[in-house]
């Protein structure tokens, strides 16, 4: 009775690790499959922003080049402005010196 006792406590002990074991590979291998998920979910993420980074840093060119254009459009309209103010300069002094030898 006694060795039949033992093969039984023996019997009970193992199948209680055999199960705590059983029970952490599947806890280990859930982990291992959740944090996957979550490794994925946060790679398509950073592709996604990594996507609209590089669209807003397309558009800012664009809107750069753009104002390089306007710039240089409105520095050749100030210098066609100093070039007529310049002319009208010349015309106002013609003018003041024919008023001075009429007066």
């Amino acid at each position: 009775m006694s060795t039949d006792l033992d093969v039984a406590q023996t019997a009970t002990i193992a199948s209680a690790v055999l199960t705590v074991a059983l029970v952490a590979v599947l806890g280990f291998v859930a982990l291992g499959f959740y944090r996957a998920r979550r490794s994925a979910a946060g790679a398509t993420q950073y592709q996604a922003l990594a996507e609209r980074a590089a669209d807003a840093e397309i558009k800012t060119a664009e809107a750069v080049r753009a104002t390089a254009t306007e710039l240089k459009a409105l520095r050749s309209d100030l210098g066609t402005a100093r070039d007529e103010l310049t002319e009208v300069k010349q015309r106002l002094g013609e003018l003041e010196r024919l008023l001075s030898q009429i007066g």
